[in-house]
């Protein structure tokens, strides 16, 4: 009997423990439940049985009242909202892209926006709004002009979205068009297209080449012709000054030039030409110094 006794207590002091630490979850939950904390770059206000008051809250820990109050934050640093948009081109190309829009929201402006559309605005707000003005823009281009005029493209899509979101208090900063998607038809012709004018490229490559080369080769032979052309004058030249001056020589050898050489390298051998008018007619040959009578010796 005194055993279950004990035991009785002992389950007793069980369940009063249990009761005790219950107790004290349920009361540090309602303590935690009585805080929240507004982060960094963001604003804060309480919402009361779907009320939204307007006094603004900075970051940090703020009270409010278990299960009854809670509190909503807008984040006014720069965020980013991503958006799939499909659309047909001015040629009727199906389009699809996947945009990217950097935004803030003005601190001053949380408020009222979230009075106006409440705190899913990008997908309320943004999002449509991204499509809209992308079907509007890719309906002035074609196909191949969206791809050649991308950065135009993305240039008229940010400045409509800008004016389209100041409304709702979102200042756009800018936006990337990240990629368009056609159909495999288009892509395919795209892709002909791309070949066709390779192939032309070329063409036409090969045919500057072909001239370029024949120039050349008209210029080389006319080059050549111009060197044997200098070159032939030139040997012409040569040889009219040499036939003028052979003709200047001979006029200035006469007979007595003749003579003269003639003496000044003579060693005194009778020689065995002959030559008119000139001074070697007088000397006698050497038979005729043989054969000759010598002179009578003059007597004293």
């Amino acid at each position: 009997m005194e055993i279950q006794t004990n035991y009785q207590k002992q389950v007793n002091g069980a369940k009063k423990s249990i009761k005790y630490v219950a107790g004290g979850a349920v009361v540090l939950l309602l303590g935690f439940s009585m805080f929240s904390t507004v982060e960094n770059g963001h604003v804060g206000f309480r919402k009361t049985l779907g009320s939204i008051s307007s006094t603004e809250l900075s970051p940090g820990a703020h009270f409010k009242w278990p299960f009854v109050t809670s509190i909503v934050q807008v984040n006014t640093q720069v965020a980013k909202a991503e958006s799939d948009a499909a659309a047909s081109s001015k040629d009727l190309q199906p389009v699809h892209s996947h945009v990217a829009l950097n935004y803030t929201i003005d601190k001053d402006a949380a408020y009222q926006l979230l009075t106006d559309v409440g705190v899913d605005f990008d997908a309320k707000v943004i999002s449509p709004h991204v499509q809209e003005v992308f079907k509007g823009v890719t309906a002035k281009y074609s196909a191949e002009e969206l791809i050649s005029k991308r950065e135009q493209v993305a240039l008229e899509t940010s400045d409509l979205l800008k004016r389209a979101l100041f409304n709702y208090h979102i200042d756009v900063k800018d936006i990337s068009i990240v990629n368009f998607t056609f159909s495999e038809a288009f892509n395919q012709s795209i892709e002909q297209k791309q070949i066709a004018a390779q192939n032309a490229m070329k063409a036409q490559n090969d045919l500057d080449k072909a001239k370029i080369d024949a120039q050349q080769n008209v210029v080389k032979a006319e080059a050549d012709a111009t060197a044997a052309k200098a070159k032939a004058d030139a040997d012409l030249y040569v040889a009219q000054q040499q036939a003028k001056g052979n003709l200047e020589l001979a006029k200035s050898i006469t007979s007595e030039l003749v003579d003269y050489q003639f003496l000044k390298t003579w060693k005194g051998d009778v020689p065995t030409a002959w030559g008119n008018g000139s001074i070697i007619n007088m000397l006698p040959s050497k038979n005729q110094e043989s054969t000759a009578t010598p002179a009578p010796a003059k007597t004293k």
